[in-house]
């Protein structure tokens, strides 16, 4: 979903902070009113609200600084706002992306001594929670289609002491040998390539992984519980490509894959496809 003109964009904006408003005034009414419980349940609302107005604004945010090609050929929505998005990141999770990120290298089955891409890398946080767990022995990738947003994963390896190789480049045309990867990453990064270049992507994913290799789609699927429900940022992009997970998998099978699985990944409305190699 693209937000064409700036009336849209300010639409969603205001939407988003209006509900965020509408909702902490009311918690601040039942704390001033009610009991003790009310009360508590209340300051937990005015979080939910936060999060959703938040979610709102920061999204909207990020999607007016995304253009839709970008310069390294038709590489699909290419975003440049490195804070917006590390603060979206925030917003969306609550303040749990760190586990959301060891969850998701859990479901890759990640382990030490492994060499790991990590495609539509954006800032980095992925790879360096990849590069902590395979150790010295191993080695993390990274590449994006925007300079930006690699400036800021490079500061981030540079300040954590963790090397990562990021380099731009485009998922439809990988710079590395066949077979040099044990794992290949793509978390919330699919969606921003043309529909039509899906197929392209995940052939090159399985060109660069070794025998035995797997490679790891995150997305926004359709997520259960009122998280997945309520929040801006899920039901934007679920709106925007509710099949997209199932529709990976099919092409994972395609591309030459030996067995696909699908599941939610634990957070909302996100799952996964990892697809493992003969």
């Amino acid at each position: 979903m693209r937000f064409h003109t700036e009336k849209q964009r300010h639409k969603i904006f205001t939407s988003h902070l209006l509900l965020g408003t509408v909702l902490v005034t009311s918690a601040l009414i039942l704390m001033h009113w009610t009991s003790w419980w009310a009360a508590i349940g209340a300051v937990a609302g005015i979080h939910v609200a936060l999060a959703l107005a938040g979610g709102g604004i920061l999204v909207t945010a990020v999607r007016s600084h995304a253009r839709p090609r970008g310069v390294y050929g038709s590489t699909g929505t290419t975003l440049h706002s490195a804070r917006f998005y590390d603060w979206l990141a925030a917003a969306y999770t609550l303040g749990r992306e760190g586990r959301m990120r060891e969850r998701t290298l859990d479901v890759a089955g990640i382990v030490t001594g492994e060499t790991v891409l990590d495609v539509g890398c954006g800032t980095g946080t992925l790879a360096l929670a990849a590069r902590r767990r395979v150790g010295a022995s191993g080695s993390v990738y990274g590449i994006d289609a925007s300079e930006e947003m690699l400036d800021r994963a490079r500061v981030k390896s540079a300040r954590r002491e963790q090397p990562v190789t990021f380099q731009v480049a485009a998922a439809q045309s990988l710079p590395f040998a066949n077979a040099t990867f044990d794992v290949v990453l793509c978390s919330l990064a699919l969606h921003h390539l043309p529909a039509d270049a899906h197929a392209g992507a995940l052939a090159e994913m399985r060109r660069v992984l070794k025998s035995e290799g797997r490679a790891l789609i995150v997305e926004f699927s359709r997520g259960r519980g009122v998280w997945a429900l309520l929040h801006p940022v899920a039901l934007l992009h679920a709106r925007k490509s509710p099949r997209i997970l199932d529709e990976a998998a099919a092409l994972m099978k395609r591309a030459g894959f030996a067995s696909v699985a699908t599941g939610q990944l634990g957070f909302g409305g996100l799952g996964y496809a990892l697809a493992r190699c003969t």
